[in-house]
């Protein structure tokens, strides 16, 4: 009932949305509704607040499958944001546990830029903000600034920066549960793999070939 009846009027909104889809796994138990209004706030932001009215909503991919932007956003925020996900090379994973080929991963990049980028970067300001202003009322009342306020965070430690491969399952359907441990996901070779599978097929077809002829 709470997230049917959010709207969204200012950036204060879409901060208190964001907070309440921090948890991930109420995030999975209200999904579909939760991408409904995601959307919807995504939209406020974009058209409303920025007055960028020439950016489609939903976006879609070359092939015309709509990109689900909640999904997106969450993989990106599991794999420690924007700039973790492009220095590790892991948006073809991205493009993958979305449904995607791993050649879409670029493209799942810009979307996220032109879509998601600002958004999180916003957010992430408004937090650190409050948090500068929680840690100043505290100081003002006489209180120490030590134990719940420890100072203002840096942009990048608002979100987690790392999930296990139960979070990745919870959004993208992954049941490898090695998929997100280590170091796998990083710096992997999508163009061998993206070869392999296409060696393995053609090998496939070949013995299919064959066997036809006897």
């Amino acid at each position: 009932m709470i997230v049917k009846e959010m709207e969204f009027h200012e950036f204060a909104d879409c901060k208190a949305f964001l907070d309440l889809i921090d948890d991930r796994e109420f995030v999975f138990n209200y999904k579909h509704m939760l991408e409904i209004k995601f959307e919807e706030m995504v939209k406020w932001f974009m058209y409303d607040y920025m007055g960028l009215t020439t950016r489609p909503l939903p976006p879609f991919a070359p092939n015309k499958k709509r990109i689900n932007l909640l999904s997106l956003y969450i993989l990106v925020a599991i794999d420690g944001g924007y700039r973790e996900v492009t220095t590790e090379n892991l948006w073809p994973a991205i493009a993958k546990d979305l449904g995607f080929d791993y050649d879409d991963g670029d493209y799942m990049r810009v979307i996220y830029a032109m879509y998601l980028d600002i958004l999180e970067y916003y957010y992430k300001f408004k937090t650190i903000q409050g948090n500068v202003q929680d840690k100043k009322v505290v100081l003002e009342e006489g209180g120490s600034s030590t134990g719940f306020h420890r100072g203002a965070k840096s942009a990048d430690e608002v979100h987690p920066q790392s999930a296990d491969s139960a979070q990745v399952a919870l959004f993208a359907g992954v049941d490898d549960d090695d998929w997100n441990q280590g170091n796998k996901r990083k710096w992997f070779n999508f163009n061998y793999a993206r070869w392999a599978v296409e060696e393995a097929n053609r090998s496939v077809m070949e013995q299919a070939c064959k066997h036809n002829q006897v």
